[in-house]
């Protein structure tokens, strides 16, 4: 495991915003509510301190300190309900960036596509088939629409059906990268040749069978780069290793998702 260090700094208006010292001198504020004690806890002066807070503020689209007059314990200074966010955020940049590095180290994972670095590193479902793939077409059809991704190595498009709604909702346009999640169970294989017109019809070979008691798990490859398939399926419906079978997944059991 690598020991990395990274140190995040955000800018407004070119100029500095947010850096590890000031996250750590408003940390100090939101634990002990003085600016004086903070100061101390962070190992800054005073007038440092004082000198952070005051450029932090002069850019903030909202303000970040409040002051608390007289009261049980003397008054004090308390961070905004913004202020707070904004610590929230730093952490969550900070993780993200951490992680972001570490898929460095997976030479099999491109890093021209958000979304598919992004679902490596933080993503994660019960979903055995996960794949990638860009909108080849939209074809509306009353309140639901098939939705046709191009996935490399598969002969042909994968197709969903979601409603007009989650269209919208996920702002899908053609070219868009998206996410297909499908469980093992909605992979289903077939020996005979399906009907001409249905959808998500694959020729398909099958890899390895993992004996489950009273089910089997089956790896299936298709296309000429084995694109691989996680199936489940009865002792009773038994398939053999290298045998040529069909796969079969309905359009309405595959679950889409994008980043935006």
């Amino acid at each position: 495991m690598l020991n990395t260090e990274i140190l995040l700094t955000i800018k407004l208006q070119q100029q500095l915003f947010v850096d590890p010292k000031r996250v750590r001198l408003l940390k100090e504020i939101q634990k002990c509510g003085s600016i004086n004690q903070a100061a101390k806890n962070a190992k800054v002066s005073y007038k440092s301190a004082w000198d952070h807070l005051a450029a932090m503020n002069d850019i903030s689209p909202k303000p970040l300190l409040e002051r608390n007059v007289g009261g049980k314990n003397g008054g004090g200074t308390e961070l905004t309900v913004y202020a707070q966010r904004l610590l929230q955020l730093y952490d969550l940049l900070e993780k993200t960036q951490e992680k972001a590095f570490h898929i460095l180290q997976d030479e099999s994972l491109p890093l021209d596509s958000v979304l598919h670095a992004t679902a490596r590193f933080s993503l994660q479902s019960s979903a055995r088939n996960q794949f990638f793939g860009k909108i080849a077409n939209l074809r509306h059809e009353n309140i639901h629409c098939f939705v046709d991704i191009e996935i490399q190595g598969l002969p042909q498009h994968l197709t969903v059906s979601i409603t007009e709604k989650s269209v919208v909702r996920l702002k899908l346009v053609l070219g868009k990268e998206v996410m297909m999640m499908i469980k093992a169970p909605w992979v289903k294989i077939q020996r005979h040749a399906p009907a001409e017109n249905m959808l998500n019809i694959f020729p398909a070979q099958v890899k390895e069978i993992t004996d489950k008691g009273e089910m089997e798990e089956i790896i299936l490859t298709v296309g000429k780069e084995d694109i691989e398939f996680c199936a489940t399926s009865t002792q009773t419906n038994q398939v053999k290793v290298n045998e040529q079978v069909w796969l079969y997944i309905d359009p309405e059991q595959i679950i889409l998702a994008t980043l935006y």
